[in-house]
C-alpha cells in the first residue's frame, strides 16, 4: 500500500466524496425528522440505517451527473435486483458502504474481499490496456467510502482494506462540516437536498421499503 495518500486522489475528488456524504446524510435527517411516527418504532432501526445508505448511494449517482464530475461513474449489479454505485480514478476503484465506526471495515461481500487484493503489489493483476505505453498496467487499488454514526456525530472516512479483508492498511478521515461562507454555496446545497429528497420520494412512494 502506498503510503501518501494524496497521490491517490485529489484535492477536488475529496471535496466531491465529502459533499455526497453531507448531502445524503442532510437530506435524510430531514426525511427522518419529517416522518418520524413512520419510522420511530425500534424495529424499524435497520430499515432506517438502509434509507440512509439508499440517500447517499443515490446522491453518489446524482452528483455523477455533472459535467466536471471527476469520477468515472458505473454501478454493479447483484441478486435481487441490488445496485451498488462504483466510482473509478486512474488510481483506484471505490465502493459506498456505511459501517459501525470510522475504524471498522463495512460488512464483508464477496466481492469487496476479491477487490481486496489489489492493494497488495504482489497480488495486484496486469491488465491489457493497448492505447498506453507499455500497453499494460496494475489494476486499481480498492478503496471503500465509509460513513455511519459514532457518538450521536456522522462521520466519513475513506478505508483501504488490507488483502483478504481482515483489516484496515490506510484510512483518510473527510470533513462533513463545510462553512457555507455565501448565499449561492447555501442555494447549492439546499437544491441538491432537495433534488435528492424528491427523486428517492419518486422512486419510492407506494413501495415497501425492504
Amino acid at each position: 500500500m502506498p503510503r501518501d495518500l494524496k497521490n491517490i486522489f485529489t484535492a477536488h475528488e475529496l471535496q466531491i466524496l465529502s459533499s455526497i456524504v453531507n448531502v445524503g446524510d442532510a437530506a435524510y435527517r430531514d426525511l427522518m425528522e419529517s416522518q418520524r411516527p413512520m419510522f420511530g418504532h425500534p424495529y424499524l432501526s435497520n430499515t432506517r440505517g438502509r434509507i440512509r445508505t439508499k440517500f447517499i448511494q443515490m446522491q453518489c449517482e446524482l452528483e455523477s451527473h455533472d459535467p466536471k464530475f471527476p469520477f468515472t461513474f458505473s454501478e454493479r449489479h447483484f441478486q435481487y435486483n441490488d445496485i451498488i454505485p462504483e466510482l473509478r480514478n486512474k488510481n483506484v476503484i471505490l465502493h459506498i458502504a456505511r459501517s459501525k465506526g470510522p475504524d471498522t471495515l463495512p460488512y464483508a461481500a464477496k466481492y469487496k474481499v476479491s477487490l481486496s487484493d489489489n492493494n497488495n503489489a504482489l497480488q495486484r493483476q496486469l491488465v491489457i490496456a493497448p492505447e498506453l505505453t507499455p500497453p499494460y498496467c496494475n489494476e486499481p487499488f480498492y478503496a471503500l467510502l465509509v460513513f455511519g454514526e459514532s457518538n450521536k456525530q456522522t462521520f466519513a472516512v475513506i478505508q483501504f482494506p488490507e488483502p483478504g479483508y481482515q483489516s484496515i492498511a490506510e484510512s483518510l478521515p473527510l470533513p462533513l462540516v463545510f462553512p457555507l461562507t455565501d448565499t449561492k454555496a447555501t442555494e447549492t446545497f439546499e437544491r441538491k437536498k432537495a433534488v435528492l429528497k424528491k427523486e428517492f420520494l419518486a422512486h419510492n412512494a407506494g413501495e415497501e421499503i425492504s
